[in-house]
């Protein structure tokens, strides 16, 4: 969630209206050259920057402009750790204990969920016992 402080203005008159609140948002954070087995720890996001543009306005009703929406744009910084489980040989060789870890895989894999329980969707909506 973002925190955000919404200003109402009409006719570019600021209304005595302000709204606090918070933006949820889906995030996700690319780490290339981790692979698959690999434990990583993210550090808690950062806000770097915001960037906010006016609303886009649109002809309204007697020829009023009225605001259809805002983009804001948020840039958050992590800091990501890629760790994995490696041996050292006799030799002082590090060795990773799976070999073949960052090889694609040739298909996709299949991931089987467990039956709800009673086998008819946690009771929802199915036959009564």
């Amino acid at each position: 969630m973002i925190p955000a402080t919404i200003t109402i203005t009409v006719l570019g008159i600021q209304l005595p209206l302000t709204l606090t609140t918070s933006i949820p948002f889906q995030e996700h954070t690319d780490c290339p050259g981790a692979c698959p087995e690999d434990r990583l720890h993210e550090t808690p996001l950062e806000v770097e920057g915001i960037f906010t543009q006016p609303g886009v306005p649109v002809l309204g009703v007697a020829g009023l402009e009225l605001v259809e929406g805002i983009l804001v744009k948020v840039i958050l910084r992590t800091t990501i750790t890629v760790t994995r489980p490696i041996v050292v040989d006799k030799d002082g060789h590090k060795c990773d204990l799976v070999p073949n870890r960052c090889q694609p895989f040739t298909t996709p894999p299949t991931v089987t969920f467990p039956a709800p329980p009673n086998g008819n969707g946690n009771g929802v909506g199915g036959p009564t016992p």
